[in-house]
């Protein structure tokens, strides 16, 4: 009780402030690492079940997005006040184009939206996706896109692009029904850090004095008669305020990650 006393406002501050996140940060961690779900366009949509059906839900671009899948593999995807689909992801081995270098090792699928078929043929699903039609003709499944004036416009197509950008795409829809990637938020490594940066944040603020003339020992005859210069009251001060900060900085990555 004396040595906190003793302290000023900041060192009391900011062992406060590392004692709120420590004990934060070590609650929501174990929360959020158990929720799993996908990434899409680098958001994070957390999976849920009920009534049979399997949800992913989030936050993208500022809308709520929304995709909904039947274990009869039909897909609908909400975004916002816009809707997609119904979707229909379907194994087909018949689909599989013959003659083709990879025949041997894809995944005959069809791909619908209502009776329309987005695709038919032979999807290989590992590393890179790629996607070959029954008649051996290869999609292309690098895309990317730019608008202006509000049109939107394919790089990698001279003309035009005629799909809606936000429209799920293919490979992703047949990745969602047939090999979901499911992954969750929360680095643990990454909370390690800040809890390192939290504990020597706090040894720095109250064991100051101790350290200072422990390191004096080294350069001086009678270490316990030294007083502290400015220069080393303020590193003191950004040193704390540094340890703090990166504390800080490693929990929220960690659970942005």
């Amino acid at each position: 009780m004396e040595k906190w006393k003793s302290l000023s406002r900041l060192p009391r501050v900011l062992l406060v402030l590392q004692a709120a996140m420590l004990v934060l940060f070590t609650i929501l961690y174990p929360v959020i690492s158990s929720r799993e779900g996908i990434l899409y366009r680098d958001a994070f949509l957390v999976r849920s079940e009920e009534d049979g059906l399997t949800r992913y839900a989030g936050r993208l671009e500022g809308r709520e997005a929304v995709f909904t899948v039947s274990p009869a593999g039909e897909v609908t995807y909400q975004l916002g006040e816009a809707a997609y689909g119904p979707y229909t992801v379907a194994l087909d081995p018949s689909a599989v184009p013959q003659g083709h270098e990879l025949t041997d090792v894809l995944t005959g699928v069809e791909v619908r939206e209502g009776d329309e078929i987005l695709f038919r043929g032979g999807w290989y699903p590992y590393g890179f996706s790629r996607l070959v039609w029954e008649d051996g003709r290869e999609e292309n499944t690098l895309s990317v896109s730019v608008s202006a004036g509000g049109e939107t416009y394919d790089l990698f197509e001279e003309e035009k692009a005629e799909t809606d950008p936000n429209a799920p795409t293919v490979s992703f829809l047949l990745k969602l029904v047939l090999a979901p990637e499911l992954t969750h938020r929360g680095q643990w490594d990454l909370y390690f850090l800040g809890l390192l940066c939290t504990a020597m944040g706090a040894a720095s603020i109250w064991f100051a004095d101790a350290l200072f003339r422990h390191n004096l020992r080294f350069l001086i005859r009678d270490p316990e008669r030294a007083e502290p210069s400015e220069w080393e009251l303020f590193s003191r001060k950004a040193s704390w305020c540094f340890f703090t900060a990166l504390a800080l900085f490693s929990y929220l990555a960690g659970l942005l990650l």
